[in-house]
């Protein structure tokens, strides 16, 4: 069908495709595609800065290039000041000179314009030299013209191509030309990039976006939800074609979820158009190498050699990518294809005709080629597609490390409810669904799982090169599972049994110390797991184990926490989630384990994220681990304690989601760690029952150590039993008795110096307060002294400039505390209030008079002024004063 654009422009086909299937684009898809194309086509063809001479529009059927330039091209002509727009569509019979020459000259005699038809009359179309003739003259008409070659992938005669690259080299500057096909035609077009003078639009510059495609299915009237939007995005990759299809088969149907879930190219409207628009024309030699090549996800030319038997598999490669065949260079690997994925499930389901046997080959092909880069899930994957029980087995015998560390369990587990059962009940099956389970959270399914392992004679069915491996791997599973059910000293006497030595596989060393290194840990052992964990990340970083580093990285960071050694922790922090995002590990759970750790060297140092970073990692917990989740949600609510508006409410619910509660396997020193922060919060709360509580309750799980005698002191002088907190403070002090966690102790030496200020024993209260800063200082820890109350905040003001080499960390702690509202300001006039500021420098009153220019009896009498309204008489107290007003 022809189309009539206006003046200029005609013999334009209507139909969005060349074939007997119509898809109607509809009025939604044809606007949005049509306004990225005029936008890309009138920017590269107008613009002031660089315009470009010619312009290649590639896209593949379905994306209605011909009709939306035809619109573009309507729409520039309705303009003020258009150009003249020139159409020709080629068609086959165009591959004759004579043939083609005539089209051209008629479709610039049709432009309407008089000075164009004058020109063709001049120009002989079964001239040799017509292009050259052609341009000379166009460049004399001095006009604004716009040359469309539609279809122009159909030129395939070698002498008009080399005729239309000519002309295109030394075209006139008034002409700008525009190459439409489905795919580039055989033009060297090399010099025009190279020059600047060749803007390309491909089917990716018009592929929908989720919004755009959520309006086109409108109306069918088909409304997704975001999960079944971009499900369907993922299967459709924005080609406009794709989501027509969808649209008319979503329309009215009661379960779009499973639909798009089962929409491929094997559905019937899917397949005749792929069969009609895509595969049509091609020999039965290229359809064959299509199908074999469509089993794996994607492929180099040297595998698809592998898959295929055909030696010149990198020019049917090049061929298909050419003629734009719904293939694709994967981003960040030039050399890796992969077909679309609509074209790929069509080409899977076909697959058949090659033969069972022949499938079965193909897809223990593709799993060796996978297993031997180091593929191990879609190596697997492919073997359990081919149903081969002995290679499945071989395959997770020897991957089950890597898939257990890597976090596949679940895929693994789903994999394998489609392999033969036999291979469901081999021990490397068993050993990886208890890691999914371990993975997931469901602790008993683990523990059952490994039970089962145990009453099997599986000496008889493990892999006999490798019994160790086997062992090693179930045991430290085992642990694993103990430090979620407490029965960690049973299981680690199990994994040692094992036996000491190094396998010598450095990534499977890693694997079985983390695990040593993480049960010692929980039992609060932390020095020998400190080594243990050491050379676990020294293996995991010998094997270039990214995600085993993670972990123990993540580990050691717990540890140092435990310790409250906080700058330790952050720099571990921050290697360990450097590697997971590099990883694309951020939706791991230990990932988020690790942003706990960092949320709380955040808190210590009164960094303002800290909630918001262990709620958003309690927001991933929750759909991971039901245990962890709990601590995450109670450090959130301990950590956003201070913003919160209800206070009371909020310690309410910090009480109900204790992260020290004894019913979350958490090792001790994390526990210890966070302990007077929650007593603080109870007891500012006025629900001494609570903190009562907690302090046996930290007995109980930490036994009797410095900081369950912490814990005691603060509820002692709570209650004003000053001898007794000093008392069960004292032996905390002199180092009798020891903290866990180092930040305990400087939580000990604020509670002696709170101790002091209610005996009125100032020298004993100064001296405690430096001692507390003095270990407070090296890792920044600011918490403790704003937990111990406002008394701590007055006497840092008094005793400013008493604090010799830690005035600077003082100075920063001070400020720390927010200022107290008062109408100080409002007695001191602005020249005192400008005289105030000079005070801490403790420079003379000569001194400061010069700077501000004024006489010596002038700010003397400011100062008695300063003096008098403050009710001091020194300047040591005026500013003491200054500062506790919040002034200074």
């Amino acid at each position: 069908m022809q189309r009539e654009l206006g003046v200029g422009v005609t013999a334009v086909h209507f139909g969005e495709f060349h074939s007997s299937i119509r898809i109607p684009s509809g009025a939604v898809g044809r606007t949005v595609t049509r306004t990225r194309l005029h936008n890309l086509l009138t920017d590269a063809l107008t613009s002031e800065v660089h315009p470009y001479p010619v312009v290649l529009v590639c896209a593949p059927a379905g994306s209605g290039k011909t009709r939306l330039a035809a619109d573009w091209a309507s729409e520039v002509l309705a303009g003020v000041d258009s150009p003249t727009i020139a159409w020709i569509t080629i068609e086959e019979r165009y591959n004759d000179i004579g043939v083609i020459h005539r089209a051209i000259l008629r479709a610039l005699n049709e432009t309407g314009n008089p000075r164009l038809r004058a020109l063709c009359d001049r120009l002989d179309p079964d001239s040799p030299d017509l292009g050259a003739h052609m341009s000379a003259d166009l460049g004399e008409l001095g006009e604004n013209l716009w040359m469309v070659i539609d279809d122009a992938h159909l030129l395939l005669d070698t002498d008009i191509l080399n005729d239309l690259e000519s002309f295109m080299r030394w075209q006139p500057p008034m002409l700008r030309t525009i190459i439409c096909g489905r795919f580039e035609p055989p033009l060297a077009l090399q010099r025009l990039r190279l020059d600047g003078k060749l803007f390309t639009v491909t089917a990716r510059d018009l592929a929908f976006t989720a919004e755009e495609a959520a309006a086109m299915l409108t109306e069918h009237d088909v409304r997704l939800d975001p999960g079944d939007l971009d499900a369907l995005m993922e299967r459709t990759e924005g080609w406009a074609a794709g989501i027509r299809l969808a649209g008319m088969s979503l329309e009215g149907h009661s379960d779009p979820s499973r639909l798009i879930a089962e929409f491929s190219g094997n559905r019937r409207a899917v397949a005749d158009y792929l069969i009609e628009e895509v595969l049509a024309g091609q020999t039965d030699e290229m359809r064959d190498f299509l199908l074999r090549t469509s089993v794996p996800a994607s492929f180099t030319t040297h595998f698809a050699e592998i898959l295929t038997g055909c030696t010149d598999a990198h020019d049917k490669v090049d061929w298909l990518e050419h003629h734009n065949f719904l293939i694709n260079r994967i981003d960040g690997s030039p050399t890796e294809y992969r077909y679309h994925p609509l074209l790929r499930s069509y080409l899977r389901a076909e697959i058949s005709r090659v033969g069972h046997v022949e499938v079965e080959h193909l897809e223990l092909t593709a799993a060796h080629w996978h297993a031997e880069f180091g593929d191990a899930l879609v190596a697997l994957e492919h073997a359990v597609n081919s149903g081969d029980h002995d290679a499945i087995v071989a395959l997770l015998s020897r991957t089950s490390l890597s898939l257990i560390v890597g976090g596949h369990g679940e895929a693994v587990d789903r994999l394998l409810t489609r392999a033969p059962r036999t291979t469901q009940e081999h021990p490397s099956a068993r050993l990886i669904r208890a890691a999914a389970a371990l993975a997931a959270g469901n602790v008993p399914v683990a523990r059952s799982t490994l039970d089962v392992l145990d009453r099997t004679r599986t000496e008889a069915v493990i892999d006999k090169t490798d019994p160790r491996r086997h062992l090693l791997l179930r045991e430290s599973l085992r642990v694993q599972t103990a430090v979620q059910t407490g029965d960690i000293d049973d299981a680690l006497t199990r994994l040692r049994s094992v036996g000491p030595e190094s396998t010598g596989e450095s990534e499977l060393d890693a694997f079985v110390l983390l695990q040593e290194g993480r049960a010692l840990l929980f039992l609060g052992r932390t020095g020998e797991s400190e080594h243990v964990l050491g050379k676990a990340l020294a293996h995991a970083r010998l094997a270039d184990a990214s995600l085993t580093v993670m972990y123990c990285l993540g580990s050691l960071a717990a540890l140092a926490m435990s310790r409250g050694e906080v700058v330790r922790a952050a720099a571990l922090v921050s290697e360990s989630l450097r590697i997971g995002a590099e990883q694309s590990a951020t939706d791991n759970p230990t990932f988020h384990l690790v942003r706990l750790v960092d949320s709380w060297c955040r808190y210590v140092r009164l960094d303002d994220d800290a909630a918001r970073i262990a709620a958003e990692s309690a927001v991933v917990l929750h759909r991971e681990n039901a245990g962890t989740a709990t601590f995450a949600d109670g450090a959130a609510v301990l950590f956003g304690l201070d913003g919160s508006d209800h206070r009371h409410s909020a310690v309410t619910t910090l009480h109900a989601h204790s992260p020290v509660s004894s019913s979350i396997p958490v090792p001790p020193g994390i526990r210890a760690v966070l302990l007077p922060a929650i007593q603080y919060a109870y007891l500012t709360a006025g629900e001494v029952g609570w903190a009562h509580e907690l302090a046996a309750d930290a007995r109980t799980l930490i036994g009797s150590t410095g900081d369950t005698a912490v814990l005691d002191a603060i509820v002692h002088v709570h209650s004003h039993r000053l001898d007794q907190a000093r008392k069960t403070l004292q032996p905390v002090l002199d180092g009798t008795v020891v903290c866990a966690a180092g930040t305990n102790l400087i939580a000990a030496w604020l509670v002696d110096t709170a101790i002091a200020l209610a005996r009125k024993h100032d020298s004993r209260a100064h001296s405690a307060l430096t001692e507390a800063l003095r270990l407070a200082e090296p890792d920044s820890v600011l918490r403790p002294f704003h937990d111990c109350g406002p008394q701590i905040r007055e006497l840092l003001i008094r005793s400013t400039g008493r604090f010799g080499v830690l005035e600077t960390f003082v100075e920063r702690l001070r400020a720390s505390f927010p200022r107290s509202g008062t109408a100080a300001s409002d007695m001191l006039t602005p020249r005192e209030l400008e005289l105030l500021v000079e005070l801490p420098s403790w420079r003379t009153a000569e001194q400061i008079a010069t700077d501000l220019c004024v006489s010596v009896n002038t700010v003397k009498t400011h100062l008695r002024g300063i003096y008098r309204k403050f009710g001091v008489t020194s300047r040591r107290d005026a500013i003491a004063a200054a500062q506790q007003a919040g002034l200074l």
